[in-house]
């Protein structure tokens, strides 16, 4: 009784940073069944899912200080160059947005299938057909997965999602770091990598396929619980490719903000 009360506070606290709050309000309270809610901010307008746990990759990322606090850390143009690796219903790009940035380039991954959906309305909607939009897993070498996914949600993992008792199943491709980057950018920079895949940035990191980390600038990632080997294996595998924790989130210790020593303006170019 306790958590339902306090999920419903944070719900409601959340809405309170977003317009036409008695609006909102009223579609949560009257269309509780239907799950399905919009949400207006300046210029963004999006789709959540309150059923398949929506709320908390799009809604929460746009109103909660946990990434947004580390865009102070940064230098980033306005026209960015970004890749969402976890990008569930696009929650970090319209984050940017709410932001003030634009896009020159955007590439967002989301690997649950009818997440996918939700993520393509929200980018087409806000941003518009430019960025690509992939329905892939990614991994350390390319392969194909049989995997059985929910409605939604933001804990999915590809290591655990044939243990799903409710779901449906999928052909995935998994593609390599370095592949996602040349479909994305090409032989480009990317100014800022959002990286949240649920346990697979070790696999991502550690294999031999994620040499064009080096040409992104800012690394913000959520390092999931591991063996201390295997979480110290993957910092050194981030300084050895130039990188350098600068901050971590104060609302949520696993996310980091880590920066390219060896970028230099002519690295865009």
């Amino acid at each position: 009784m306790y958590q339902r009360l306090s999920n419903a506070l944070c719900g409601l606290r959340a809405i309170t940073h977003f317009d036409r709050v008695f609006f909102t309000l009223c579609q949560r309270l009257l269309g509780r069944r239907l799950g399905w809610t919009i949400y207006a901010k300046g210029r963004l307008k999006f789709l959540v899912d309150h059923l398949a746990g929506d709320q908390n990759g799009t809604r929460d990322c746009i109103a909660g200080p946990m990434y947004r606090e580390l865009f102070k850390e940064m230098q980033l143009p306005r026209q960015l160059r970004l890749l969402d690796l976890g990008a569930n219903g696009g929650g970090f790009p319209l984050l940017c947005l709410d932001l003030g940035f634009e896009f020159s380039a955007l590439t967002c991954v989301e690997v649950n299938p009818f997440t996918h959906s939700r993520l393509s309305l929200n980018i087409r909607q806000n941003i518009g057909i430019r960025p690509k939009i992939l329905n892939i897993a990614i991994g350390g070498h390319p392969r194909e997965l049989t995997l059985s996914f929910p409605s939604g949600g933001t804990g999915f993992s590809i290591y655990g999602a044939k243990d799903l008792a409710t779901s449906e199943d999928a052909i995935i491709e998994v593609l390599t770091l370095d592949e996602i980057m040349h479909r994305g950018f090409g032989d480009g920079a990317v100014d800022l990598c959002k990286m949240d895949v649920e346990g697979a940035e070790y696999e991502v990191l550690l294999g031999d396929s994620a040499g064009s980390l080096r040409r992104v600038h800012y690394l913000v990632i959520e390092i999931h619980a591991a063996e201390s080997a295997k979480q110290d294996a993957l910092l050194r595998k981030l300084k050895t490719q130039g990188f350098e924790r600068i901050k971590t989130s104060t609302s949520c210790d696993d996310v980091h903000l880590f920066a390219n020593r060896q970028w230099t303006d002519s690295s865009r170019s």
